[in-house]
C-alpha cells in the first residue's frame, strides 16, 4: 500500500511540473546508505513570470532496511505567493502516513549567491494540535569558473507539537558538482520522539538539477 502511495506522489508531482512553464531548477536526489534509502525532490513554479502567484511542491521518501521502522513518506503542495526576491509564502497541504492530509501554511526565505545558497522554511499545520516545523539548508557549489566544483550541503529539519519533540534530522552531503549533477558522500542523522531515538545512515548520493 505504501509503495502505491509513493508511486502516486511521484506521478502527481511530475505531472504538475509539466503544467507550469515558468519554474526554477528542479533538484532530484537519491541516496543509498548502510541503513536506508532516501529520495527527495522539490520545485517551484510561477503561473506567470510577471505575477506573484505560483505553485510549490516538495516530497521525500525514507526507506529503512529495518522493516520494524517502516517507510516514511512526506509530500507538501502549496499555492504560493512571492513577496519579493527572497521571501515567499503559501497555503496548501502536507501528507504523512501518521497524520494523513492536513492543511498547512509556510513562510520561506531563500537567497541564492554565486557559490552559496541559503533557505529557511518555517511551516505550521492549520489544524487542531498543530505541528510547528522549521526546515532549511545551506548549500555550497564552489567557484563558477571551475568545471569540477566542490559541492556541500547541510539540510536540517525539526518538528514539534505543543507537548513535545516529534521529529528532527540533519543531512550532510559533500562531494563534487559537474554541470547540473552532484554526487558524493552522505551522512543522514534522524531523531524521533521526546526521547530523541537516533538513527543514522552513511553512504553516497547522486543529485540532478533539471
Amino acid at each position: 500500500m505504501r509503495q502505491k502511495i509513493a508511486k502516486l506522489i511521484l506521478v502527481v508531482a511530475f505531472f504538475n511540473m509539466c503544467q507550469y512553464p515558468v519554474w526554477a531548477q528542479i533538484p532530484v536526489e537519491v541516496s543509498v546508505g548502510h541503513s536506508s534509502y532516501y529520495y527527495q525532490h522539490s520545485f517551484a513554479a510561477r503561473f506567470n513570470k510577471e505575477k506573484p502567484l505560483g505553485f510549490f511542491h516538495t516530497s521525500s521518501i525514507l526507506i529503512p532496511y529495518d522493516k520494524n521502522r517502516g517507510n516514511e513518506i512526506m509530500s507538501q503542495s502549496y499555492l504560493s505567493y512571492t513577496l519579493n526576491n527572497t521571501w515567499s509564502t503559501g497555503v496548501g497541504s502536507i501528507f504523512t502516513p501518521l497524520n494523513r492530509v492536513r492543511p498547512s501554511f509556510f513562510l520561506q526565505y531563500f537567497r541564492k549567491g554565486k557559490t552559496t545558497s541559503v533557505m529557511v522554511y518555517p511551516r505550521i499545520d492549520l489544524w487542531e494540535n498543530p505541528n510547528l516545523e522549521l526546515m532549511g539548508f545551506i548549500e555550497y557549489k564552489g567557484t563558477t569558473n571551475q568545471k569540477l566544483k566542490l559541492y556541500a550541503r547541510l539540510q536540517y529539519m525539526t518538528t514539534w507539537n505543543s507537548k513535545e519533540h516529534v521529529r528532527s534530522y540533519q543531512y550532510l552531503r559533500i562531494g563534487f558538482s559537474l554541470g547540473d549533477m552532484q554526487l558524493g558522500a552522505v551522512a543522514n542523522f534522524d531523531q524521533y520522539g521526546n526521547t530523541g531515538t537516533d538513527y543514522n545512515s552513511i553512504g553516497f548520493f547522486i543529485r540532478k538539477e533539471f
